[in-house]
């Protein structure tokens, strides 16, 4: 609003002789209204954790001073070039419209840190350095619950799947179109709240699910179909692993676990990448999953083999390696230093028991079980505990049930139904999480090794 012929009217480009410029007044109405919107639609897109959530419109001046400062906690990397940081990655930025997109940016932000950390010497390079925490969990709850907890990323496990959708082991029996559904359940449920996921540049992105893609369930047109419905269902990776089909948990499978050869294995992960390059060209904005190139041969082959496939896996572009059930922290220490340091990488734990992490130096005959922290300063960038979550519920519950259905001397049920109630009980015990030999005994891997035995069909 302009006083009359004080200064040129912005609209007209000239003096007016009118007391007040009817243009110029809407102008100012239009932009009011425009401000007020764009700071309501800022802060629903916050958590309802930080303390920008609820913020009025007519305090846009000052809320725009309070937002800078959470904006940049969660859009840039400290004291970082961006353009700097970017080429500690071997793969390019995924475009925006992409589910890797925010997976990207995850572990360039990790990057940053790391790099700040160390002092440019070889030595420190991952020093003081965590690597970001996967959980697996197996279902839409699961996954709501982690998310509700400020997990920056998700696995979505196969075994997890086969054991809370079916009650069966993770030994093939669990099918594509099950996977696909558990997946698209998850990725829904982690859009469903933006506060579940992250801004990067201004702009919401959701929280990155790494999908267990387990052989690709057959051949080349399995394999395509396996990425095409993992990545349509939300996918922000893929882990397509060199097992003989049908595959069986790693850690059950032991020595006993049947592996393809070294070129098939090859042309496996060259055929996930095939696929996913496909699935972008028809997708508008060229929007596709990451692959991970995961290696189960430890146990079959030998330590030199899981080098060899980890280095023709990096070769062929996959954007994760990812070698399973690694003996040692010596071979994890000597897998890193053969890959590319900019490769992204990935470990995967199983906790087998309620024991206190071991020192590997003092038993060097069993698998060490490292912390988020150990594992970034060995230089990996995703820190895999798969079956924790549910190795929780099983304990979990199996206690709940107990005190639930509690029985006297007589076998008469003496439960209340009241869990606790005030007295000692199964399910009041700190410790509840149920050892991976307890887990495999719930969901059937004893009756599956029976079966086999007697009738050991392929």
């Amino acid at each position: 609003v302009r006083p009359l012929n004080t200064k040129r009217c912005r609209s007209h480009n000239a003096k007016c002789n009118r007391r007040y410029c009817a243009p110029s007044s809407w102008r100012l109405v239009f932009s009011t209204l425009a401000m007020s919107y764009l700071s309501m639609l800022t802060s629903s897109f916050l958590p309802p954790s930080s303390p920008y959530h609820n913020i009025r419109p007519c305090d846009d001046a000052a809320a725009t001073t309070r937002l800078l400062p959470w904006f940049s906690a969660h859009t840039s990397s400290p004291d970082t070039d961006d353009e700097e940081i970017a080429k500690t990655m071997t793969v390019p930025e995924p475009p925006p419209t992409s589910p890797a997109y925010s997976l990207y940016h995850l572990i360039l932000q990790n990057r940053a840190r790391r790099t700040n950390s160390g002092n440019g010497d070889e030595g420190s390079l991952y020093k003081n350095c965590k690597s970001i925490p996967l959980a697996g969990v197996y279902d839409a709850l699961s996954a709501k619950i982690f998310a509700q907890n400020g997990a920056p990323a998700l696995f979505l496990s196969g075994f997890g799947v086969s054991a809370s959708l079916l009650g069966i082991p993770d030994a093939g029996m669990t099918n594509l179109v099950e996977m696909e559904m558990m997946t698209r359940n998850v990725c829904s449920v982690v859009r469903s709240r933006p506060a579940y996921g992250t801004v990067i540049k201004g702009n919401y992105h959701p929280l990155p699910i790494i999908a267990d893609g387990d052989t690709g369930y057959g051949g080349a047109p399995n394999m395509l179909r396996t990425i095409s419905a993992l990545a349509s269902a939300g996918a922000a990776a893929i882990t397509i692993e060199d097992q003989q089909f049908p595959k069986k948990c790693t850690i059950a499978a032991g020595s006993k676990i049947q592996i393809v050869g070294r070129e098939a294995a090859v042309q496996r992960v060259k055929g996930a990448l095939g696929a996913r390059d496909l699935y972008k060209e028809r997708t508008a904005g060229g929007a596709g999953p990451w692959i991970v190139a995961r290696t189960d041969c430890r146990m079959a082959y030998g330590f030199e083999e899981v080098l060899e496939r980890c280095v023709r896996f990096e070769e062929l572009g996959a954007e994760i390696i990812y070698a399973e059930n690694l003996q040692s922290r010596e071979e994890y220490e000597k897998l890193r230093s053969v890959l590319d340091c900019r490769t992204v990488t990935m470990i995967a734990q199983v906790q087998e028991t309620m024991d206190a992490p071991w020192d590997i130096k003092q038993e060097v005959d069993r698998k060490p079980l490292l912390t988020v922290q150990e594992i970034g300063e060995l230089g990996y960038d995703l820190a895999l505990f798969g079956v924790t979550p549910l190795q929780c519920v099983v304990g979990a519950l199996e206690s709940t049930a107990k005190d639930f259905l509690r029985r006297s001397e007589h076998g008469a049920m003496v439960g209340t139904g009241i869990i606790g109630n005030g007295e000692e009980s199964e399910s009041s015990q700190r410790n509840i999480m149920a050892d991976f030999s307890t887990v495999k005994r719930v969901v059937g891997f004893d009756e599956l090794a029976d079966f086999e035995t007697k009738f050991p069909c392929t």
